[in-house]
C-alpha cells in the first residue's frame, strides 16, 4: 500500500494520471492498489502528450502556481532517496 508520508501532508497533495485508461479501469486500480489519493484518467493520452511522453512512471512536483519543484522519470529504484529529494524540494521552494 502506498501511503502519503506524515511529513509531507501539509506541504503537498498526491494525484496520479491513467495514461490510456478510462475512469473504471482508473478507479479499480485504485482500489486493487489501495491508492490513497485520486486517479484521473487519459483515455486519449492528451496529458502524455502534452508532456513530451515521459517515462511510466513520472513524477512532478509543483507548486499550486505550476512552478515546478522536481520530476523524476522511470521506475523508482529506492523510495526513500525519492522522499528525500521531494523534502529537500520543498524546504527550497
Amino acid at each position: 500500500m502506498i501511503q502519503q508520508d506524515p511529513a509531507l501532508a501539509q506541504d503537498i497533495r498526491v494525484l496520479a494520471i491513467a495514461v490510456a485508461d478510462n475512469q473504471t479501469r482508473a478507479d479499480d486500480y485504485k482500489v486493487r492498489m489501495k491508492m490513497p489519493f485520486p486517479i484521473f484518467p487519459d483515455e486519449k493520452g492528451d496529458i502524455y502528450m502534452a508532456w513530451n511522453q515521459p517515462m511510466i512512471p513520472s513524477i512532478l512536483l509543483t507548486t499550486t502556481s505550476g512552478k515546478v519543484l522536481m520530476h523524476h522519470d522511470g521506475l523508482i529504484k529506492e523510495f526513500d532517496e525519492l522522499m528525500e529529494k521531494i523534502k529537500k524540494s520543498i524546504k527550497e521552494q
